[in-house]
């Protein structure tokens, strides 16, 4: 379970104040899917960067299992992050030296497992997500689609609890884009991972067990 409560963000921009969210509550439970729509600008994106604990709030908490993230220590938060929560960006942020595999399995290298294992377990999740046969190729060489696949498989190598999900099909053709949301509809139901997905896009939003609208830094 991941909860957020009075979540607020602002920014010192010279002699004003930027709030872009103000007082944000909610509460997304074990193997949910929940999308959180809104138009761009209305803080989506800081949203879940903040439920993911990769920037800390003005005020506010994010419990994930009953721990408040941010009464944590930066390494405490980034050890409960690497553990319990996967992102997925609209931009796929694959490292162009890299193979597929090696991509995928980098979570793994930072925290100190190598080897066989952890190029099986790489191997078994592209496989998932339909790459078995692209494990060595390295971005340039892959389709946008397959290049969100690989990220999805990234994000799911540590085996997360809680999978985020920023426009992640903004940068794919309509067709590629319902292929992937279909993918992380699939994967939810068959790892009951939470899923939380922001979008702009109504069609996405209408599939998920929940919907909440966000306008102005506040969800109605």
């Amino acid at each position: 379970m991941i909860e957020a409560k009075g979540l607020r963000k602002s920014y010192i921009n010279g002699a004003k104040r930027l709030e872009v969210l103000k007082g944000v509550d909610l509460r997304a439970e074990r193997a949910q899917v929940t999308a959180i729509l809104g138009p761009s600008g209305a803080g989506k994106s800081t949203l879940l960067h903040l439920l993911g604990g990769l920037d800390s709030p003005s005020a506010g908490g994010v419990f994930i299992d009953g721990i408040n993230i941010y009464s944590l220590s930066d390494r405490e938060r980034a050890r409960l992050r690497n553990r319990k929560v996967g992102f997925v960006f609209q931009f796929y942020h694959l490292l162009s030296e890299f193979s597929a595999l090696e991509n995928v399995i980098l979570p793994l290298w930072i925290r100190g497992d190598n080897g066989k294992d952890a190029q099986k377990k790489g191997t078994d999740v592209l496989n998932v997500v339909g790459l078995g046969e692209r494990l060595n190729h390295r971005p340039s060489q892959l389709s946008g689609g397959e290049q969100q696949r690989v990220a999805i498989a990234r994000a799911l190598i540590n085996d997360p609890e809680v999978l985020l999900c920023d426009e992640p099909t903004g940068n794919l053709d309509s067709e590629t884009g319902k292929n992937i949301i279909e993918l992380l509809w699939d994967l939810n139901v068959r790892r009951k991972t939470t899923l939380i997905i922001v979008t702009h896009d109504a069609e996405i939003a209408k599939a998920a067990q929940k919907i909440l609208h966000i306008k102005d830094g506040r969800i109605n």
